[in-house]
């Protein structure tokens, strides 16, 4: 009890918000097992889950990594297996906002009196017949064939489609807001042997159907004359046309309610996943982020010069990189990303010659959870020049001597004068600028060449792109 405690005494509003968010992630994934029709993979994943965690607790190593593997594999296998699933699952999702403000569809009840009565009629002359009730999930991808109509629903329209004599009377109806969408629409087939038992086609393609998405689908029997009704993954046969009324009223009110009070929905619905979910996340806290040891890292971080101005330079060397000590527990530092770690330094109050810099903590961002315990080195000292702005000669440099019989008659610099930015403290008769050398020596006659300028240490061009000149070396035969 008192170890039980002291990991609920270490519980922070973040870690709250971190079992919250955990939480809605289990929930929707169980409800969706449900509605995959995968519970038994479920339950077998939760006592998979449930020995691998009492394995860390324990410090089986064997057993942990063995069961790291396996989930990695496992994986793998439910993507394969599920893809469907995982594919409505995500359509739910991205269009969960677009079905939310989508237009409730309120006059209802005259397509409960016209599908009642039609169905009723359709079972007393034993003609088989199935009708899909769209809700709020896209059909298109499930179906196959089928001819658009967009007509308003009537008793007589659909007695017409399934009149065995039609060509489309196998086919499916699909029903959406009061008018018949297409007609003559083949369905999957469930596999599911339980519940379709004996039955036809039929009840095998409306409960294929509503497995998959959350369609009504009634079903008309040929043999028997009976209205079953397929939705999620059950499929009943109802006693008579009240029930068939209550049934379609229902659904009709479960998909378009004409109020709807979400925090009530929130708090009465799926109770048991949603306990089972914050069980399942504080229990996930519990075995992976409830370690509360505190341990210490250096990390080597760069250095940035921030608010340096143009006009101003840093002479070299400078330091690039100084050692970090951070403090926090290991479940902090697995979150970090060590490469968004930097040392800023503010250089925005700079002046001439050395300037000493303290590091402080508030020099680095540290990322949450996580203190720092020092700098190393805790200042650094650089030297500082404001740059000015000059104009001076461009000179050419010459080694070795010409060829015999030539001589030199003049070497000509374009343009003669340059704009550089040079350290105020530098004298300007102190300043050469020259170009790459010349060798006379490989001077046959009179050329012209484009040669690199050389720059003192400290001296930079005003025009980063003028880094070449045109050199014209004019010589004569004696």
């Amino acid at each position: 009890m008192t170890q039980i405690e002291g990991l609920f005494s270490n519980l922070r509003i973040i870690n709250f918000i971190d079992i919250g968010v955990i939480a809605i992630f289990i929930y929707m994934v169980l409800i969706w097992f449900e509605q995959a029709r995968a519970r038994f993979v479920l339950i077998g994943l939760f006592i998979l889950g449930s020995v691998y965690i009492l394995a860390r607790l324990f410090g089986l190593y064997l057993t942990t990594i063995f069961f790291q593997a396996f989930f990695a594999i496992f994986l793998i296998m439910v993507v394969i297996i599920f893809q469907d699933e995982f594919r409505r699952f995500f359509e739910r999702v991205a269009l969960w906002g677009l079905i939310r403000n989508k237009r409730r569809f309120t006059s209802f009840n005259e397509n409960v009196d016209i599908l009642t009565n039609a169905l009723a009629e359709l079972s007393n002359k034993k003609i088989g017949a199935l009708v899909v009730i769209k809700g709020t999930d896209h059909l298109a991808r499930h179906i196959e064939g089928g001819i658009p109509l967009g007509g308003l629903i009537s008793q007589i329209i659909l007695e017409a489609i399934f009149n065995p004599g039609a060509p489309t009377h196998d086919g499916a109806v699909i029903v959406e807001e009061g008018r018949i969408i297409e007609f003559g629409c083949h369905l999957p087939l469930s596999m599911n042997i339980h519940e379709i038992g004996h039955l036809g086609t039929r009840h095998a393609a409306a409960l294929g159907l509503a497995e998959r998405t959350d369609a009504l689908c009634l079903v008309v029997s040929e043999e028997r004359g009976t209205v079953s009704f397929a939705e999620g993954n059950k499929i009943k046969a109802l006693k008579d046309m009240a029930a068939l009324r209550l049934c379609l009223e229902d659904f009709y009110r479960k998909q378009f309610p004409q109020r709807r009070n979400i925090w009530s929905d929130l708090l009465t619905g799926h109770i048991f996943e949603k306990l089972t979910a914050i069980a399942l996340a504080f229990g996930l806290w519990f075995a992976f982020g409830h370690t509360q040891d505190i341990i210490q890292r250096d990390f080597v971080v760069p250095i940035e010069y921030r608010n340096l101005a143009s006009n101003w330079t840093i002479t070299e060397p400078k330091p690039k990189e100084a050692s970090v000590a951070l403090s926090g527990i290991e479940s902090a530092f697995s979150l970090m990303d060590p490469k968004e770690l930097k040392i800023s330094l503010d250089m925005s109050g700079v002046k001439d010659g050395l300037n000493e810099f303290t590091f402080s903590k508030d020099s680095i961002r540290n990322p949450t959870g996580i203190s720092i315990m020092g700098i190393s080195p805790p200042k650094i000292t650089l030297e500082a020049y404001r740059m000015v702005n000059l104009s001076v000669p461009i000179e050419a440099v010459t080694v070795g001597r010409l060829p015999a019989g030539l001589g030199l008659v003049n070497i000509k610099v374009e343009p003669q004068v340059i704009s550089i930015f040079a350290p105020s403290t530098i004298q300007r008769d102190l300043i050469k600028v020259t170009i790459e050398e010349i060798d006379l020596r490989k001077i046959t006659e009179t050329q012209i060449v484009m040669n690199k300028i050389v720059l003192p240490k400290e001296v930079r061009l005003a025009d980063d792109k003028q880094q070449e000149v045109k050199v014209t070396i004019e010589v004569e035969k004696r």
